[in-house]
């Protein structure tokens, strides 16, 4: 049997655990939502990256003709190039943006040392939903 204090410790037990748990998870959700990292990002790009803006348009037209996901090259979009973090390390994204039959496709394009080392549809972290974009014709790239 269980002494009489015992039933009375569990439950403190279970509420500090509650209330720690409900004071911890909006303080998280808070650092979830706020980015001071992307707030700056291409100031400090600016005066970080060791290499020049590559010519980007030329670069991702080559990508391109190889591409296998999508065939409606009609009405295509790309944005300015950024630094971005890589898993090969940083290097330029560049997005473009497909839009056949009214449904909008992003592929994120990375590009170190004047060379395509990733092509791949965009994730949300590459954030090319939010970037500005201008039309990007394939014979004028070249």
């Amino acid at each position: 049997m269980q002494p009489p204090d015992q039933p009375r410790l569990q439950r403190f037990r279970r509420w500090v655990t509650v209330l720690g748990i409900l004071g911890v998870a909006p303080s998280l959700t808070a650092c979830g939502l706020s980015s001071p990292i992307f707030e700056d990002a291409f100031e400090r790009a600016l005066m970080l990256t060791p290499e020049p803006v590559p010519p980007y348009h030329r670069l991702v037209a080559s990508a391109l003709k190889d591409f296998k996901q999508q065939r409606d090259f009609a009405h295509m979009e790309i944005s300015e190039p950024r630094w971005a973090e890589h898993l090969g390390g940083p290097a330029w994204l560049v997005c473009v943006k497909f839009n056949p039959k009214a449904v909008t496709y992003y592929y994120a394009f990375f590009i170190r040392k004047e060379e395509v080392v990733e092509t791949r549809f965009a994730v949300g972290t590459d954030r090319c939903s939010e970037r500005s974009f201008a039309p990007f014709d394939l014979s004028a790239a070249d």
